[in-house]
């Protein structure tokens, strides 16, 4: 008997002789097409316009950060919005939400316990620390529309087996709602104990018992060349729980963010949008660092145009990022030192040129605060700071180090200035910021 061809979905089509098959993978190529070009005019805008340095990695925001002065940084990227499928209106304007938690000096009562045994493989340190690592998500509010959405997210790690979580500021700024994804698939809402921006570390608390806590490391006994490893959710929660490898490339590297000039730990482990806030990890399973940002871009060609950097990622040494949560924990802030200007200098590759065209070269006066300490003891804008407490300074960072970390409120520093030729001293007491305007 003679069988019949079977005709199966996929055969050929008497009319157009065309395999849906083939019909489909047609449409799937032009839809890749459009993406690509689409994906190639956003990259030449962004590089025409000179997109940063270094971004901070939250997924939902994106922010640039960049090695040089806020005054002469390239344009900014506008934040990267995650609404609802059906809603595209503008988020009312970012805020600090207000901390909900009482200080508690006792919090160490419930802080981790050193591991008791050392680990052979890295998988077995994973496996002991993976549970301690949470996802973080930052809901906000639309103006128009009036509906709370997930606005962005990034990672935390827990510090107390009863619900303290340490993240980046950057990751919950402008939340009207924190809620924090345990690796159990449990979710919690969390309340915000503190956050400082200025070097951006967020503490939050959720109402939970025998969490995993992860134990601190000490971050001034790393070595360059030191294997590490990161935790956390980047791009989003489908991701979550991602492990990236790496080794601790430089110690400590004065990166200035939005402003804020902090000390980062490098490392070429994987750090990507979403990571913010989550553990780097040494091989005994400490905590040595909390990621925080990346480098996209290594510079610029002639032509301007942005010259892409891979394996660049930075980490807030832990024990920095411990000093800052113990004092939110207990005390409910972070006391600023700092007499109320803001300074700039000419970038060092640009210094002589600058030089050449009679620019100031060193760091200089930009701005001072109405009635703060340097309005009060008469510093202007203009002046040049040759040194403080007769220690000569010739770097922007090194005045901002030496205020920040070897002072204190209340304290006396000496400024030696130049102003119009004349070389003079001015006794500026120092304040906090948090009272500044």
């Amino acid at each position: 008997m003679e069988r019949k061809p079977i005709s199966y979905p996929a055969d050929y089509d008497n009319n157009k002789h065309l395999r849906r098959e083939h019909r489909a993978g047609l449409i799937l190529v032009w839809v890749l097409v459009a993406l690509i070009a689409i994906a190639a005019t956003v990259c030449s805008a962004l590089s025409a316009r000179g997109i940063g340095i270094a971004r901070k990695a939250c997924a939902g925001q994106q922010i640039i950060s960049s090695l040089i002065p806020d005054g002469e940084k390239p344009g900014k990227l506008p934040e990267a919005v995650v609404p609802t499928p059906d809603t595209h209106e503008t988020p009312a304007p970012t805020i600090t939400p207000a901390p909900t938690v009482e200080p508690n000096p006792d919090f160490m009562d419930q802080a981790a316990q050193p591991f008791a045994e050392s680990f052979e493989t890295l998988p077995d340190v994973i496996d002991a620390v993976a549970p301690g690592v949470v996802g973080v998500v930052n809901w906000q509010t639309y103006e128009k529309t009036q509906r709370l959405v997930e606005w962005g997210s990034g990672s935390g790690f827990v510090i107390t087996t009863d619900g303290y979580v340490l993240t980046n500021h950057h990751v919950i700024e402008g939340a009207q709602r924190i809620t924090v994804n345990l690796t159990t698939g449990e979710q919690f809402e969390a309340r915000l104990v503190g956050s400082d921006k200025t070097t951006d570390i967020a503490v939050l608390k959720i109402d939970a018992a025998g969490l995993t806590a992860l134990p601190r490391g000490d971050s001034d006994r790393l070595r360059v060349g030191e294997f590490v490893f990161a935790i956390g959710d980047p791009v989003q929660s489908e991701l979550s729980g991602s492990v990236t490898f790496g080794i601790i490339s430089a110690k400590s590297r004065a990166i200035n963010i939005e402003g804020f000039t902090n000390d980062y730990i490098q490392t070429d482990a994987a750090i990507n949008l979403g990571n913010s806030g989550g553990p780097l990890i040494n091989m005994d399973g400490f905590v040595v660092g909390m990621n925080s940002a990346k480098t996209v871009t290594a510079g610029y060609d002639a032509m301007g145009n942005a010259i892409a950097a891979e394996g660049i990622g930075f980490a807030l040494p832990i024990n920095h990022v411990w000093e800052i949560a113990t004092q939110l924990i207990t005390t409910g802030s972070v006391p600023k030192p700092g007499i109320g200007v803001t300074i700039k200098q000419t970038r060092a590759e640009l210094r002589e040129l600058a030089a050449e065209e009679g620019e100031e070269i060193r760091p200089y006066i930009d701005s001072v605060t109405a009635n703060g300490p340097a309005a009060t003891a008469g510093m202007q804008v203009g002046d040049v700071i040759l040194a403080l407490d007769g220690i000569e300074m010739n770097e922007m960072e090194q005045i901002v180090a030496y205020i920040r970390e070897h002072t204190k409120i209340g304290q006396q520093i000496a400024f030696t200035i130049e102003r119009e030729g004349q070389t003079m001293e001015i006794v500026v007491t120092v304040g906090d910021l948090n009272k500044m305007p």
